[in-house]
């Protein structure tokens, strides 16, 4: 599965652990999996990350940048405590998030719940009484998952970011956990990289192990693959003159999570080729059954209200990201090569003449 997902009732400590050794980590009071993101500008490959803390030792930089804010500021490591002073901190910082963003804290941490089955700690930084930092991890029994951090704006000259996530692995390293799980980066650079300057991080690797990052390969990433087919699909269309607007969509891991019956499009990205009266024919790559596909889907308006999350700004532009659940209405086409698919358009009159604009 690309995307998978679970609600814990009850979680041990050493339960928590497996999940995290297995590729999933945390939304709000949800666990998941994903192995395809789709932000802003294109679907990406998701790499989860973790570091051995019994191997870890601090940079002479990173020591130099903890004895630096040590000197400016004061912090405390405790229970996780949202709070008034905490919600203006996110609300500063949550447009420097990309995809879908909670809309506050205390929704990130706990979807509204008065508790959940997650040991929660924060760390917080305050210069003098002021709260200019904060960032939240989980405790398991021998591993830490690292959630979120946030940075007062005026202060970012302190990276107190990195400031955070160095005083989680030096609370980690005293409490003796073995593991620190921050999330993952994506299978090309981006503004993730930053959390790899921590340590020698090993990935979750396509076999489902773990293995050292320097020897990660991103030509075997699910969002290579997707990206690879996309790309050929393109020039085929291009080639033939067949008259496609470039579509991405945010809400395709919506289609895994489904309980209805109801079949949702579950493509990250799609060439639509017509549209009318809210059907549209388009034409993309499935991921998971590694196929292309010619579907007829529709919107579904009614069930938008699932999305209770707010979107970053890149989402919007220029129509590029289409942001309504759409259903699979008909399939029309599948196929392992796209050459079938592309010799049926042809005959149903798709393709332009020679010549023509």
């Amino acid at each position: 599965m690309l995307v998978q997902t679970h609600f814990p009732r009850k979680l041990a400590p050493s339960r928590y652990d497996q999940y995290l050794a297995s590729g999933w980590f945390r939304g709000s009071v949800m666990l998941y999996k994903v192995d395809l993101l789709c932000i802003e500008s294109g679907i990406f490959g998701v790499v989860n990350i973790r570091l051995n803390l019994g191997q870890f030792s601090f940079k002479k930089s990173q020591r130099k940048r903890m004895s630096r804010c040590d000197k400016k500021f004061t912090f405390s490591i405790g229970t996780a405590k949202p709070d008034a002073e905490k919600e203006a901190l996110y609300s500063m910082h949550k447009e420097r998030f990309k995809g879908f963003i909670h809309p506050t804290l205390n929704e990130y941490l706990t979807s509204g719940f008065h508790r959940t089955v997650f040991d929660t700690r924060e760390v917080c930084v305050y210069d003098g009484d002021k709260l200019v930092a904060v960032s939240y991890f989980d405790m398991g029994e021998q591993s830490m998952a690292s959630l979120i951090g946030l940075q007062h704006p005026d202060y970012r000259k302190y990276g107190l970011g990195i400031y955070t996530m160095l005083k989680e692995v030096e609370f980690g390293r005293s409490a003796g956990f073995k593991w620190y799980y921050p999330g993952y980066v994506l299978d090309v650079p981006s503004d993730f990289d930053y959390k790899l300057d921590l340590g020698d991080f090993e990935y979750y690797t396509p076999t489902k192990r773990w293995g050292a990052y320097r020897n990660f390969d991103p030509s075997a990433t699910t969002g290579s693959r997707a990206r690879g087919a996309m790309r050929l699909l393109r020039d085929r269309l291009e080639e033939l003159g067949i008259p496609f607007a470039e579509r991405f969509y945010p809400f395709f891991s919506l289609g895994y999570m489904a309980p209805w019956q109801l079949e949702f499009l579950t493509m990250p990205q799609f060439y639509e080729l017509a549209e009318s009266e809210g059907r549209r024919l388009i034409i993309g790559y499935e991921p998971l059954n590694d196929e292309f596909r010619l579907l007829d889907v529709g919107h579904t308006d009614q069930f938008n209200h699932l999305v209770r999350m707010d979107h970053s700004a890149g989402l919007d532009n220029e129509g590029e990201h289409f942001m309504e659940m759409l259903q699979v209405r008909r399939v029309l086409k599948k196929a392992q090569d796209c050459t079938d698919m592309m010799s049926d358009l042809v005959a149903k009159g798709w393709a332009r003449p020679p010549g023509m604009a």
